[in-house]
């Protein structure tokens, strides 16, 4: 019997924390390094894969602090490796300095940047939506409705954090992180990354932070990749449309608000008579799915948990695309508490 429930064979069915699964899909996808430090909700991701770690033979480590994880596992990304950080909605202040950094040179290995927002600030200081920063960074931000996306985005992350030469965020909430479901189990990849440095990969002295080229031109690379951003926020199939022929009212939504929004529409009976967009990908936007689901809506109702980040997104878009919708959710006349936890009763 294998010692750690991530490390059950391909096609298990296994009850998983959402901590858990992220571990798993990291071990599924070759994880190379783990660097972290503790912060509830976020802490069991490491424990899990402390647990992992000489049965799979990758390295992990608790870190003295944030800051010092994040540049442990930024490191291991530009030789190469692939690497997983992971911190509290409050820990990624810590690591802001390197976090807004690294993007202008971007790296070699996949790099998954897991961060645990706790609303309702069940073990936090703060209700901070981490959200914000993955923009702010420029980075592609997934978000899991449940604990099978929790482990399949994690595996999928590092592949499209190669594919994009950037760190990929991945955030999820104390209520996917702490709660447990039933997860089916993949292949996990035996092939690992070769480990090597050079700080002229694909740009000259790519990760040299104040040298020639300059952080202009860096930045300048970094705004060229988000049309590859924006074809992976189109090719996600995380990100799911349900729309009703006929329907002048939908509901959009992300995350762990994903899933009591559905409950609440097969409560009120509106998944029959409303159209439904679930998105998985919320930085950048599917922006030609969204149109499409946006295409002769009167009204629409937002659903995520945190600050309005989807939303703001979304009317910009409507704005810029003269499309006559009533947006609803959490900013100008909110129909939703704009603090605390949302949960299926709220949402109905």
């Amino acid at each position: 019997m294998a010692s750690s429930p991530i490390l059950a064979g391909a096609g298990a069915r296994v009850l998983l924390m959402g901590n858990e699964a992220i571990a798993r899909g990291a071990v599924e996808a070759g994880v190379q390094l783990v660097a972290a430090y503790p912060g509830t909700p976020s802490s069991e991701v490491t424990e899990t894969l402390i647990g992992a770690a000489a049965d799979r033979g990758f390295y992990v480590e608790w870190s003295m602090n944030e800051k010092v994880a994040f540049e442990v596992a930024a490191g291991a990304a530009i030789v190469g490796a692939r690497a997983l950080t992971a911190m509290k909605n409050a820990g990624l202040n810590v690591a802001m300095d390197t976090y807004v950094t690294l993007p202008y040179g971007g790296g070699k290995g996949g790099f998954v940047i897991v961060v645990a927002d706790d609303p309702d600030a069940h073990y936090s200081s703060t209700e901070q939506d981490t959200r914000t920063l993955a923009m702010y960074a420029e980075i592609p931000c997934l978000e899991p409705m449940d604990q099978q996306e929790a482990k399949d985005m994690t595996r999928e992350a590092f592949e499209l954090s190669e594919r994009l030469e950037l760190p990929v965020f991945l955030r999820t909430v104390t209520r996917i992180s702490h709660a447990s479901g039933d997860v089916l189990l993949g292949p996990a990849t035996e092939q690992r990354n070769t480990v090597a440095f050079n700080k002229h990969w694909k740009l000259p002295y790519r990760w040299d932070v104040y040298g020639a080229p300059g952080a202009v031109h860096k930045h300048k690379w970094l705004k060229d990749q988000l049309p590859k951003m924006q074809a992976a926020a189109a090719a996600c199939r995380f990100n799911r449309l349900a729309k009703v022929k006929g329907a002048t009212t939908g509901v959009l939504a992300s995350g762990v608000a994903a899933a009591y929004a559905a409950e609440a529409m097969q409560r009120l009976g509106s998944d029959r008579t409303a159209s439904f967009l679930k998105l998985g990908m919320v930085f950048p936007l599917p922006t030609a799915l969204v149109e499409e689901f946006l295409a002769g809506l009167e009204t629409l109702v937002v659903v995520e948990e945190g600050d309005p980040v989807v939303e703001l997104q979304v009317r910009s878009l409507a704005k810029e695309r003269n499309l006559p919708v009533k947006i609803r959710g959490k900013s100008l006349e909110p129909v939703f508490p704009t603090w605390g936890e949302l949960n299926a009763d709220v949402a109905t």
